[in-house]
């Protein structure tokens, strides 16, 4: 099928990139992967003839570059490509919608998609002529437009940078309203387009014959019986909670977090505050204290037995970043100081402030349900109370800044990137990012206690494993290397014994395991006895011959002697692999990492990079080893 699918596409290629009309990005998918790199229709060509041997994960992105380039050479292409101002109706409509759904299969379609759309569903179908759907076209890479669409909303209100694909499939995953289905057999190209989209961000549910082991999807042969019972996907508007939806208010929408509006009117500065405590006895509800002024107080109150106030400074974030998802309104802190913009000719309504940060909160976190938003416009009431929070905040940063591996009895794990890594098994230290940095050892553990609004795809055989959980990190048996047997037990149980013991801060003998989204990959160079750092998608070769490719199939979903994904924040830290020499003993590392971290090295350190050192005997020549 895959050598079928390359044929195909190379039959398709034009001589030449062209584009689409109506867009500030006139190849999305090209400026997603690539960035302002130049896309040739030639080199393309031959690099996608060179994947014929790959595993397929490898040549999806040389796919959807090339269906993109295929249809922006049509003559028709107008018909189908969704233009920027298409997308943002889209966008915008979403908040009253389910979702968006791509239906792909022609096969007993008709009630699929009235169900669909009785669900509240916006359908994009590759069948012509259904009602009330949008026609992406019927092609093998039709598809592609629905992507386009996809990258869009990442793009813009997402401000994903070009070329950062790592932060735009996170970004998709999280946010991206929409998912897929496949009701049957599709040609070989398309069912390739089809799994770059589920790489990208998009759920699917998929049929039995689905020919691939990847994705975020569920498999069944009746996607009307599921669409019929809720389709839960973590992406969607909407959660579901012991028979409660809950959903953020109709006038609300994630899209506009990242909205950049204009100077209009300014609360708050001077006493104000937003603070997110726990408390007893909470009365559920919102409550607004005094006429609207220019001070202001946000106190959120909840009762639950397990927010410690390590936890308050995660969900208080999440509180005020609600207030983002209202249109013409920043909620915002700075100096410790709490300030709420509205652009010009948009109205501040207490009222609806009150009512987003308590949805905010239970969207991100359904087990908090005694939730009280006081809202204070009185300024002495302000001032009076401006003065305890803040000595309620000034002590918790304290207690979190202090929060470290060494004097912190519980710590967590994280398997949420299982569907895609076979035995990852991310463990977090209070001070340590995980190497995907997409979350923190705060993040994870309020997941854990108080449910997540991310819950991704299991497999059967793991359905019974916590995706997060709080452990005991137990007796420290080894200080360098990072050795602790809760650790070690944490991994027997969740890797059903496959994995019996790890090292926290060494890559040789049991290293920490690597997901597949890491920022950085950490090797072991064992001709100098010293450590090597490659970036992500890093063009450069190591100087023992290995590719950023060869490396991240070596790690990917493993615990491999010899490799370890690290985040930038670890390599800055100072517990970053001390079991192997620490800081101090790198020896090479791409020249674009090495200009993040080079003050990180000691004074007289010699660090090379591939502008240096071809080689293993000119990296020994180099640092004189």
């Amino acid at each position: 099928m895959k050598n079928q699918a390359i044929k195909e596409l190379i039959r398709l290629l034009p001589e030449n990139a062209l584009h689409f009309e109506g867009s500030e990005y006139p190849l999305p998918l090209k400026t997603t992967f690539l960035g302002n790199e130049a896309i040739s229709a030639g080199l393309l060509q031959h690099k996608i003839s060179g994947f014929a041997g790959c595993d397929i994960k490898e040549l999806l992105v040389p796919v959807l570059l090339g269906a993109e380039l295929y249809e922006a050479s049509l003559a028709d292409n107008k018909q189908f490509f969704i233009t920027d101002e298409k997308v943002r109706d889209l966008v915008f409509a979403s908040k009253w919608k389910a979702g968006w759904v791509l239906v792909l299969g022609g096969c007993n379609q008709d009630d699929l998609l009235e169900k669909l759309k009785q669900k509240g569903f916006m359908v994009f179908t590759d069948t012509p002529g259904i009602i009330d759907t949008y026609f992406i076209g019927n092609r093998a890479t039709s598809p592609v437009y629905f992507l386009q669409m996809m990258v869009r909303y990442g793009l813009i209100w997402g401000r994903i940078s070009p070329g950062d694909d790592h932060e735009m499939g996170h970004f998709l995953e999280k946010d991206m309203p929409g998912f897929m289905i496949i009701t049957d057999a599709l040609e070989p190209l398309k069912y390739l387009i089809a799994l770059g989209i589920m790489k990208l961000g998009a759920p699917a549910l998929v049929p039995s014959s689905f020919p691939f082991p990847y994705g975020n999807r569920i498999t069944t042969d009746n996607p009307l019986e599921l669409v019929e019972s809720g389709v839960h996907f973590p992406n969607l508007r909407m959660r579901y909670y012991n028979g409660e939806i809950i959903s953020l208010p109709g006038y609300c929408n994630p899209a506009f977090i990242n909205e950049k509006i204009e100077k209009g009117t300014f609360f708050g500065g001077g006493a104000s505050f937003f603070c997110l405590k726990s408390a007893q006895a909470v009365e559920p509800g919102m409550h607004i204290v005094g006429s609207l002024s220019e001070q202001i107080g946000i106190l959120v109150e909840i009762e639950n037995t397990a927010l410690s106030d390590d936890l308050t400074q995660i969900i208080e974030q999440a509180a005020m970043r609600s207030v983002n998802c209202m249109p013409g309104i920043k909620a915002y802190e700075k100096d410790s100081v709490f300030y709420l913009q509205t652009a010009p000719g948009v109205e501040l309504d207490a009222g609806q402030v009150g009512e987003v940060i308590y949805y905010g909160v239970r969207l991100q976190y359904q087990r908090l349900e005694k939730i009280k938003v006081q809202i204070i416009f009185e300024e002495s009431l302000v001032e009076k109370e401006s003065e305890s929070i803040r000595r309620f905040k000034a002590a918790r940063r304290q207690l979190i800044n202090g929060m470290a591996e060494e004097n912190t009895e519980d710590f967590c794990v994280c398997i949420e990137c299982r569907p895609f890594s076979l035995e990852h098994t991310c463990i977090l230290p209070p001070d340590r990012i995980p190497m995907c940095a997409s979350k923190t050892y705060f993040s994870v553990k309020a997941d854990s206690c108080f449910g997540s609004s991310s819950v991704p795809f299991k497999r059967q055989s793991e359905k019974e494993l916590p995706l997060k959980l709080v452990f005991n990190k137990g007796p420290l048996l080894d200080a360098e290397k990072g050795e602790y047997e809760g650790c070690n037990k944490i991994y027997r149980e969740m890797t059903g014994g496959r994995l019996q013991k790890v090292y926290l801060h060494s890559l040789r003998g049991y290293p920490h395991t690597s997901c597949g989204c890491f920022q950085n990959l950490a090797f072991w160079i064992d001709e100098v006895k010293g450590i090597g750092i490659m970036s992500r998608n890093s063009k450069a070769s190591a100087p023992n011959g290995h590719t950023w490719d060869s490396l991240a199939n070596y790690a990917g979903g493993k615990q491999s002697d010899g490799i370890m994904g690290v985040s930038l924040s670890y390599i800055r830290s100072s517990h970053f692999l001390k079991g192997d020499g620490g800081i101090g003993n790198v020896v090479w590392a791409d020249s674009d990492l090495y200009s993040k971290i080079s003050s990180c090295f000691l004074p007289d350190q010699s660090v090379a990079t591939e502008k240096d050192v071809c080689s293993i005997d000119e990296l020994k020549k180099f640092c004189d080893r």
